[in-house]
């Protein structure tokens, strides 16, 4: 085990889920080891390192874990030049969240020093653990705190749209695969300011003003006037929680509404009354909302929504050892839980994300053409919120819908709602 026993004995890495009598049961590991294999790919030439660095990246990430007897973490260290290395960290989902990244890099970080500096490493007692947190979840998610809960997703969810037709390359298969693929996006600087600026006019915030900008741009690829938009919160709603490593995170299902051709300016306005009210409603997990909605399940598409958006005000801080100059390296593992998601990054000199896509729906040329009209739509709104949503030009406006699904009306062409306004 090494210098890893000098990090919190948090137990959720170490945990492993085995059947018993028909049910899944977590069992906390008393004995572990994890290894760090160095891979070197020095020898290689140059101009082939990167290619091949990427290759193993992405094969490493799909490798799948056994639940039943694996740590739910992986490393590896990548070798490629003499003072250069690549540090892969693998974390499954079932036992950590994005907010987990930067709790495990600032821990790592301390040891790194300690062990550097010949000091031994000062990691604070965690208060809890995580299963400690299931219990008190359990016992909370009861009585008049549930019902309050229930009650507003129920209202919130009743009758929306349960399928948003996005204009689609293909028929969607019985059966999704998640296979996907990324398409990047970057904004100048001043797109950055004018996104703070306008989310300061209207008392909302960056998050909520691209919130919007992202429904109205799937408004106007689909032609629903009601959509709804998966969305992750961190659920860390007690300071206790904010040192450990574990997966809180829960979803959201975002509902807007943008019938009545609003001004962006009310579009902003809008998504800002229904994230708050998520926001205060965050705890009920989002398996109980598809439950208590009674959704038809289908392999085709997920339930409830199938479009996912992230944006964070801020860079992604990256792994920080003393003497060492790192860097973040996106990892495009070529999978997408969604049909089409985006994730945007709101930074000092400017906007960066991606959109990630299902290629089984998607070819990377309509998502392309996708990130143009978010592209221009962004920055017409920037430039006047007061433009109605309907007025607003994209470079492509006509689309074919190809889809295919069971229970869902078969669309073969969707014309945005209008497309030569002036």
């Amino acid at each position: 085990m090494g210098e890893a026993e000098q990090m919190q004995d948090g137990e959720s890495l170490r945990t492993i889920f085995v059947v018993h009598a028909r049910e899944p049961r977590q069992v906390v590991l008393d004995e572990w080891s994890l290894d760090l294999p160095v891979i070197d790919l020095t020898s290689l030439r140059t101009r082939d390192r990167a290619n091949e660095l990427t290759r193993r990246l992405r094969e490493s990430a799909r490798e799948p874990f056994d639940l039943s007897k694996d740590l739910m973490i992986r490393t590896a260290l990548f070798q490629i030049g003499v003072d250069d290395a690549v540090l892969l960290v693998r974390l499954h989902h079932i036992a950590a969240d994005a907010f987990s990244d930067g709790v495990l890099f600032g821990e790592v970080a301390r040891v790194y020093d300690g062990v550097t500096s010949g000091a031994e490493p000062d990691l604070p007692e965690l208060p809890i653990q995580y299963a400690d947190f299931a219990v008190w979840q359990r016992d909370r998610l009861q009585g008049e705190v549930l019902e309050e809960l229930v009650s507003y997703w129920t209202n919130e969810l009743r009758g929306a749209p349960p399928f948003l037709p996005l204009p689609t390359d293909r028929p969607r298969r019985p059966v999704q695969r998640h296979e996907g693929a990324r398409h990047e996006l970057y904004f100048p600087k001043e797109v950055a300011d004018g996104v703070r600026d306008l989310a300061r006019a209207e008392g909302c915030t960056v998050y909520m003003v691209l919130l919007g900008a992202f429904s109205t741009l799937l408004y106007r690829l689909s032609g629903v006037d009601e959509v709804v938009v998966g969305s992750p919160i961190a659920n860390r709603t007690t300071t206790e929680l904010t040192s450990m490593v574990g997966f809180f995170c829960n979803t959201m299902a975002l509902r807007t509404r943008l019938g009545g051709n609003p001004a962006f300016r009310e579009v902003c306005g809008r998504v800002r009354t229904t994230a708050l009210g998520a926001y205060k409603h965050q705890e009920l997990p989002f398996e109980r909302i598809v439950e208590l909605l009674n959704v038809t399940r289908d392999p085709a598409y997920n339930p409830i929504f199938q479009t996912n958006f992230r944006a964070q005000d801020g860079a992604r801080l990256p792994l920080r050892l003393a003497g060492l100059e790192t860097s973040l390296v996106p990892v495009d593992i070529g999978f997408s839980r969604f049909d089409l998601a985006l994730e945007l990054h709101v930074e000092a000199d400017g906007v960066s994300g991606y959109f990630e896509f299902d290629r089984d729906l998607f070819d990377a040329t309509t998502v392309a053409r996708f990130a143009e009209d978010f592209t221009a739509l962004l920055k017409q709104v920037l430039t006047d919120a007061d433009t109605p949503i309907l007025a607003l030009r994209l470079p492509h406006g006509r689309r074919v819908v190809n889809e295919a699904v069971p229970g869902i009306p078969r669309r073969r062409t969707q014309s945005e709602p209008v497309d030569q306004a002036g």
